[in-house]
């Protein structure tokens, strides 16, 4: 949810300019001063003309020749009260209704879109922007050039969306040959997300094509510089920061927010917090204000305005120029330009509308995204009711309390409420309208997280500058941020759980009219003789020095207690992390050594795990194992090997030949550790006890599949783990016949609990107490099988399972052992 001016920001006085506003007219014939008027009739115009288009079939000509009449008549009849302005306003909206129909031409076949529904064709293109990567697959934005049909070849314009797997990665600008179905956009089962992709520009998709790089680097050097300047800020924020916080302060900072867990983004989604990860408008907030702190202290205002707005352009080149972070750095600039340097409300407002207008000239169908009508409502709330809301907060403040409790309660709801309730006001409509649910939590959220967001970005932006002259800096200096992130993640998360958090609730279209009808009567109603405007902070009565002192010492103190408290403690800790349809398992032994037994399926979730378990300050495993190369044991790890420094990758000496993401993940490892072939019977020394000991490399025969895995026992004193992989009857089999010693206290079940895993001989010898079976929550394979749960309840051991509890945590000092999981059993 983009919104600009979601919060205040400590730093930004709302109504520090004195204004001098114009009188209202009176009547139709008071001449209107255009200065004020024009802007906003004429943009509310255009606004609404390219709306109009999108419903009436009129052509370009039509909509001109309306345009030119209303606006002769505009200028014959402009001392003429308001007649004039509203003629302007008319031919604003033919003008863009016209604007509209221009951007949308018909199929032709010069464009790409024109072929949509052929099947087997050969396509030349390049990738037109930056690559989506998810944690399987990867979206590429292909600017078609030339289409191979029926033995003809046709040149072709226009950009298609394609979808194809992460690995190997393919980057901006790279040149591909694909040959595939080419498939309209309502080929989509979601109807949304291809209308939003259609407001893209994307004409047509193609998914899993077969994919060949003809060249690797194209498109713009500029662009490409941009690119390679964001992935060098991704890279120092992951090597200073573990998951998620690593992928929160990435969408605050770089407005990159892919490799932010889902639980996380759905925490965020459930408490209308999502303003918060990807750049928008709040954090253009957010900018200003620290921008506006630091500039403030050494220039008079306006200069430091004219730098403040020269630094956001340059920011938002920085981060990629992407249309939200575009559209909230003009949003944010027009708000300074009205506020700052003219000191009028109604130019600040004009200003808006002639920002909406000039976005929507370059791109109409900008109309449509959900980003910009919220970042514009947010604005637009902002501009209308944060200063008269806070000034009734400051009289009552005065009326009520004493003079030493003013300060706090105006900063505390004069900022944090009126400003946050005045984003919401036009927001929450069309949040109900877009996505039909109302969140309950968002006003709580907005006050307990907004308050720590400016030291997020402050204390971020330093560790990313440290980061960038050394990595160990960037670690060091990284520390107040994770305090800054970990408190937000913590607050999110404890709000999205509470009971109602997130209710149904939506708007039809009429039901969207009647709403904002509603309101702006309301507000016309409320409007109050102007005044001029006090300064919201007031006077800090505790001394800059002594405030920012006490604040360094909190942050030591805290630092210090996180520190005291994930310090080893001694004991074995084994995580059997919930990571979906898929294992991981995390070793920490009683020194602190840590070993990463397979990573499941998605990056995402495997490093929002590792952050959960590990020390915020570590940044390194001793042993990562890669049992075999199945996808939902082996693809999570090449992004935990690319993040963490790794000493060694244990593998079952398969090669990446005939698997893309296998390949990758050695070659990341091959760059910063060195891999080890297991062979069976050799003994990993872990430390203090602790022994990972390799049953067996593959059952005999299995050079590939499930019985390829590495089969390992974790012993520590009395207590013995026996990890399978995904071994089955083949491999089980084997380990009876080796002759090793397979007895364990625990077991992890092979294969995710199949009905192949878990045999009746192979448990009456493991004689587990307890089975751990990782599996994913409604997975189609009917993992628990019912047989294999039948058989480990005849030997008597308890089961636990992931998808039941979430992440199980075993803790042992080698003579007992204790148990943690993530969630109780709900009850049938």
């Amino acid at each position: 949810m983009p919104v600009i001016g979601a919060a205040s920001s400590p730093f930004i006085p709302l109504n520090a300019m004195p204004t001098t506003e114009p009188t209202p007219a009176g009547s139709p014939n008071t001449p209107v001063d255009s200065r004020y008027y024009l802007a906003v009739v004429a943009g509310a115009g255009w606004l609404i003309g390219i709306g109009l288009a999108s419903l009436a079939p009129l052509g370009v000509l039509y909509w001109l020749l309306a345009a030119g009449a209303a606006l002769v008549a505009a200028i014959a009849f402009w001392r003429v009260g308001r007649v004039g302005l509203a003629l302007a306003g008319l031919a604003a909206l033919a003008l863009g209704g016209a604007r509209y129909v221009a951007a949308t031409p018909p199929a032709d076949p010069g464009r790409i879109d024109f072929y949509a529904g052929a099947t087997g064709v050969k396509l030349a293109g390049r990738v037109a922007a930056e690559p989506e990567l998810g944690d399987t697959r990867a979206r590429l934005r292909v600017a078609a050039a030339e289409l191979v049909m029926d033995g003809r070849v046709l040149p072709v314009a226009g950009d298609i969306l394609v979808e194809t797997r992460r690995y190997p990665i393919i980057g901006y600008g790279a040149s591909l040959r694909l040959t595939g179905d080419l498939e309209a956009l309502d080929a989509l089962d979601n109807a949304d997300y291809a209308a939003y992709l259609g407001r893209q520009g994307i004409r047509a998709i193609m998914r899993f094509p077969e994919v060949a790089v003809v060249a690797g680097e194209g498109g713009s050097p500029l662009y490409r510089a941009m690119l390679a300047a964001r992935e060098r800020g991704r890279a120092v924020i992951r090597a200073a920061l573990p998951e998620p916080q690593a992928a929160l302060l990435t969408g605050i900072l770089l407005g990159d927010d892919s490799g932010l867990p889902d639980t996380t983004a759905d925490a965020f989604q459930a408490t209308g917090m999502t303003h918060i990860i990807a750049i928008s408008g709040f954090n253009i907030v957010i900018i200003i204000g620290l921008l506006d702190w630091l500039t403030g202290a050494f220039l008079p205002r306006r200069p430091a305005t004219l730098i403040v707005m020269l630094l956001l352009i340059l920011y938002a080149v920085l981060v990629g120029a992407a249309p939200s972070v575009v559209r909230a750095t003009v949003m944010g600039i027009t708000y300074l330009l009205g506020l700052r340097l003219l000191g009028r409300r109604t130019l600040a407002v004009a200003g808006l509308f002639v920002a909406a207008a000039l976005m929507t000239l370059f791109d109409p169908l900008a109309l449509w995204s959900v980003g910009f009508q919220l970042s514009f409502a947010a604005t637009l709330g902002l501009m209308l009711y944060a200063s008269a809301w806070t000034r009734r907060i400051e009289r009552g403040a005065e009326a009520l309390l004493t003079p030493r409790a003013q300060p706090a309660v105006k900063r505390l709801l004069g900022e944090g409420l009126t400003v946050t309730l005045a984003a919401q006001v036009l927001t929450v409509p069309l949040l109900l309208y877009h996505f039909g649910r109302l969140s309950l939590a968002s006003l709580p959220a907005n006050l307990l997280a907004l308050p720590a967001q400016p030291g997020v970005m402050l204390t971020g932006g330093l560790a990313l500058l440290a980061g960038l002259i050394h990595p160990a800096a960037g670690r060091i200096a990284a520390l107040p941020a994770w305090l800054f992130l970990t408190y937000t993640v913590g607050v999110i998360h404890w709000l999205a759980r509470a009971p109602g958090a997130s209710i149904p609730l939506a708007l039809s279209p009429g039901g969207l009219l009647a709403v904002y009808a509603a309101i702006a009567g309301l507000t016309l109603l409320a409007a109050l003789p102007r005044e001029r405007r006090r300064d919201l902070l007031g006077r800090v009565h505790i001394g800059r020095r002594a405030g920012v002192a006490l604040g360094v010492v909190a942050v030591l103190a805290l630092l210090g207690l996180f520190w005291l408290r994930e310090r080893p403690d001694g004991r074995l800790h084994v995580a059997f992390l919930d990571v979906g349809q898929g294992d991981a398992i995390l070793i920490q032994t009683p020194a602190g050594r840590q070993v990463l037994v397979d990573g499941g399926r998605y990056p995402s979730r495997l490093l929002e795990e590792l952050g959960e378990q590990m020390p915020f300050w570590d940044r390194s495993l001793d042993v990562v194992i890669a049992t075999h190369p199945d996808a939902d044991h082996a693809d999570g790890l090449i992004s935990a090997v690319e993040r963490y420094d790794v000493a060694q990758l244990v593998t079952n000496g398969a090669d990446g030949d005939d698997d893309a993401a296998f390949g990758a993940l050695l070659l990341a490892a091959a760059t910063d550790g060195a891999i080890h072939v297991a062979q069976a019977g050799e003994t990993l020394d872990l430390g203090d006890g602790a022994r990972l000991e390799i049953l067996q490399v593959g059952a005999p025969g299995a050079e590939e599949g499930n019985d390829a895995s590495i089969v390992a026992r974790l012993v520590y004193g009395d207590l013995a783990v026996l990890l399978t992989g995904d071994a089955a009857e083949a491999a089980e089999a084997a380990l009876l016949a080796g002759g090793r010693p397979l007895a364990a206290t625990v077991l992890k079940a092979g294969h995710h609990g199949a009905n192949t895993s878990c045999g009746a001989d192979f448990l009456r010898v493991v004689a587990p107490q307890v089975v751990v079976i990782s599996v994913g929550a409604d997975n189609s394979y009917g993992h628990p099988a019912p047989a294999m749960l039948q058989r480990v309840a005849a030997q008597g051991a308890t089961v636990l399972r992931t998808d039941e509890v979430g992440t199980i945590e075993l803790v042992s000092d080698g003579r007992q052992m204790w148990w943690e999981t993530e969630r109780l059993v709900a009850e049938p």
